[in-house]
């Protein structure tokens, strides 16, 4: 159930080469020579802006929550040096007061769009890979679990670090209501269930991407890993969410990606538990159910989070 099934509900923005010239002032004068949206991304807009005698940058403009621009901000120095993930060059705002970031250009392409037809060795190629940038990420600890500020100050979950509270918070309300209340209190009492097997996992809570997918995964011609992006969702958590979203289908269809991923994650000092991919569909409910409570969604996504729901708590 690939991502590009869920339609976008939030417009693309537009800049002219005039005002993206003042907005990249910050780094220096250089006139533009291009400026192209990027069509990744379901909240944000994303442009590569081609500069005359200087490096390409992303001029990314905040729709869905401009607090996250100092969040990614702050990530990306945290990080630098130890994952593979663009620099933040600069944040500042519009004239009409909408946050933007400048951010470091990566030469490379998401993975999503060049998984099918791929060859196992090229998928495992990317899969060690990804999994060392992976444990790049989780090598980083917190001292309670939450979601990340500007700062990187951690506010708790809603219903604690517990999984079946923060379904039920998810479904208190229209996320019920989408995926049908009966089958809500299914996953709410299978999640519940599972916990004592979760905990292995989440002690001490770890820099979580949550939104690892193949289209924030960067690969360069060969299936190296470029870079990794878009970290408005990061987080104080267990690794297993970042596993789930990357092991949905098509990766986790592949015997060769997932050997590889858990090879290269192993290989870079990350820990797995002996039921690591019981796990990570276990936590990836968490992400379905967060889906499902979004104030607009489509309907291709509401139809694959009952489908993958109803899956997983049917075993």
């Amino acid at each position: 159930m690939p991502r590009e099934r869920w339609t976008r509900q939030t417009a693309f923005l537009e800049v002219s080469e005039n005002e993206a010239a003042a907005l990249l002032l910050p780094l220096g004068s250089a006139s533009i020579a291009s400026l192209e949206t990027l069509l990744g991304g379901h909240s944000n807009t994303n442009i590569r802006v081609r500069r005359h005698r200087a490096d390409d940058v992303v001029l990314r403009l905040y729709q869905r929550d401009p607090a996250q621009a100092r969040k990614e901000a702050a990530i990306a120095a945290l990080i630098a040096g130890r994952v593979p993930a663009p620099r933040y060059l600069h944040v500042g705002e519009r004239e009409n007061g909408q946050t933007y970031a400048v951010v470091e250009w990566v030469d490379g392409a998401p993975l999503q769009p060049r998984v099918r037809g791929t060859s196992d060795e090229e998928l495992a190629r990317a899969g060690h890979d990804i999994g060392r940038g992976l444990a790049g990420i989780h090598s980083f600890t917190f001292d309670k679990a939450g979601f990340l500020g500007p700062d990187l100050v951690i506010t708790p979950f809603p219903g604690g670090a517990s999984n079946a509270g923060f379904l039920e918070q998810c479904f208190a309300g229209i996320g019920g209501e989408r995926l049908g209340r009966d089958l809500a209190q299914e996953v709410i009492a299978y999640a519940r269930a599972n916990e004592p097997r979760a905990a292995v996992w989440n002690d001490p809570p770890r820099l979580t991407h949550f939104d690892f997918g193949s289209s924030n995964i960067l690969v360069r011609d060969d299936f190296s890993l470029a870079g990794i992006v878009d970290w408005e969702f990061a987080a104080a958590a267990s690794p297993a969410p970042d596993f789930g979203n990357l092991l949905r289908p098509p990766l986790g269809h592949s015997t060769a990606f997932i050997e590889a991923l858990e090879e290269g994650y192993r290989d870079a000092d990350g820990f797995l538990p002996d039921d690591w991919r019981g796990l990570t569909r276990l936590a990836d409910m968490g992400a379905w159910a967060e889906f499902l409570s979004r104030p607009q969604i489509s309907n291709a996504l509401i139809e694959d989070a009952r489908q993958i729901l109803r899956l997983t708590v049917q075993g």
